[in-house]
């Protein structure tokens, strides 16, 4: 397992079970922060921006306006906060847009190629003493093919720590780094492009109420600088009628040339058969770091998929209910015939009776007439 987290400057790691609670320890002053030093037997660190004497308030390391071959010297602090020795690797690797568009550095095992690839450390190695410091010196080299626009990556601090896995135990890189952003000189362009969109519907139980839908975009950054997302996701049904929206949370900083697919969930879907998902992106530049922005507003881009939402339970409902009417009117017709049935055997009987009543009344009138003859 390897993970990682662009942090703030001043953050912390653990890397160890928690131990049993021990009383602290005198404070210990990193950057005018106050920190308390790991428990024992636990390992705390940080990594920091920082100039030949220390950390110096940056909270990550940006680069503006540099042309290729352009060669930049700055450090990187690192700080052992433990109550132990601890060796710490340290390495730059790129940035890349991960699951769900989460912005994390590469795993240590794979070779950068882009700003990652461009810093050079002094040490790749450095053990410190409890509450001890280095300031590392690094060389940052633009090459002369480096592409216009923005580049991102991180300086990492790390150790590996063995935890109990399903298998056995397993080798765990713990790391903690400091995110870099770096702009080249050259031609800037902005924009984004919705690849593909597809959609599925999970119905419910309820044959009043909405299921879900679950939506999923596939995002490229098509220019050379870092855009922020705003996506924009309806649900219509038949003559456009929308059924359902929503305007998930923002996706930042997705990279240039990087594609990201994330899902967002819908509720309250009210199947209507045929429905249309809709999806609109508006971009937006990054200019929080000082950094211009490129001379093209990017435009807001769009998408659609079909979707086919069947109602089971309202068509279940119709199909019980329709058979229930018919077998209702099966039963009234042959409760109408039984009784028509029994009248007309009763009236047939009475018919009979009274012929044979009459035919014995003519024969006693006939035998009556002979007699006194």
């Amino acid at each position: 397992m390897i993970a990682f987290v662009i942090m703030m400057m001043g953050s912390r790691a653990v890397a160890a079970p928690t131990p049993t609670p021990t009383p602290p320890a005198p404070a210990t002053s990193d950057a005018g922060n106050t920190v308390e030093p790991a428990p024992p037997g636990s390992i705390r660190w940080s990594v920091q921006p920082a100039g030949a004497n220390g950390p110096d308030g940056r909270k990550e390391f940006s680069y503006r306006d540099l042309a290729p071959g352009t060669v930049v010297h700055d450090y990187v602090a690192v700080t052992n906060f433990s109550q132990m020795p601890v060796t710490f690797t340290i390495y730059a690797a790129d940035a890349r847009n991960g699951n769900g568009g989460v912005l994390q550095l590469q795993p240590a095992a794979e070779k950068p190629t882009d700003v990652g690839s461009w810093v050079a450390l002094l040490k790749t190695s450095v053990t410190l003493k409890p509450n001890e410091r280095v300031n590392e010196p690094f060389t940052l080299t633009v090459p002369a093919s480096a592409t216009p626009g923005d580049h991102t990556g991180g300086i990492l601090a790390s150790i590996g720590v063995e935890e109990s896995g399903a298998t056995g135990p397993v080798k765990v890189d713990r790391r903690l780094g400091v995110p870099m952003y770096l702009r080249v000189t050259g031609p800037l362009t902005a924009g984004v492009a919705v690849q593909s969109v597809s959609a599925g519907y999970r119905g419910t139980y309820n044959p009043l109420g909405g299921g879900s839908a679950d939506v999923t975009l596939i995002v490229r950054n098509t220019g050379n600088v870092r855009l922020n997302l705003s996506p924009e996701i309806s649900v219509n049904g038949l003559y456009w009628v929308k059924v359902a929206g929503t305007d998930p949370q923002a996706l930042p900083s997705l990279l240039p040339g990087s594609t990201v697919q994330f899902t967002v969930h819908l509720d309250g879907v009210y199947p209507l058969g045929p429905m249309t998902v809709k999806v609109r992106v508006t971009p937006s530049q990054i200019t929080s770091l000082g950094l211009p922005a490129a001379p093209n507003t990017p435009a807001a881009v769009e998408g659609e998929a079909f979707m086919w939402a069947t109602p089971w339970m309202v068509i279940l409902l119709l199909v019980l209910g329709t058979g229930a009417f018919f077998l209702v009117r099966w039963l009234r017709r042959s409760r109408r015939g039984r009784q028509q049935r029994v009248v007309a055997d009763a009236v047939a009987k009475a018919r009979k009776e009274t012929v044979e009543e009459l035919k014995q009344k003519a024969l006693a009138a006939k035998a009556a007439a002979g007699s006194s003859t």
